[in-house]
């Protein structure tokens, strides 16, 4: 029986015949070109990574306790350091 004819005896079976529509919060338009305040001035650098860098990222943060975009920030200074070229502030 295929998976329609099963969903279709199921709304028989019920007394009226519907199905109550499941409940939805509200919702939210979101604008294109719109920027979460928390990224504004910011700009995402990504890669695509064996999984151990992951891990090891993790093992780093669960030692620390910092975020991943600070260890990740902190990382790229040390790597701007051994190469002469001018760290970022964090702040």
């Amino acid at each position: 029986m295929s998976r329609m004819a099963d969903i279709q005896r199921q709304l028989e079976k019920t007394s009226s015949g519907r199905v109550a529509p499941l409940p939805v919060g509200p919702k939210r338009k979101i604008e294109r070109g719109t920027v979460a305040p928390s990224r504004v001035g910011k700009v995402h650098i990504g890669a695509y990574l064996d999984p151990d860098f992951k891990r090891g990222l993790r093992m780093v943060q669960a030692v620390t306790g910092e975020d991943i975009q600070s260890l990740l920030a902190r990382a790229l200074n040390d790597l701007f350091r051994a190469h002469n070229v001018p760290v970022i502030d964090q702040n």
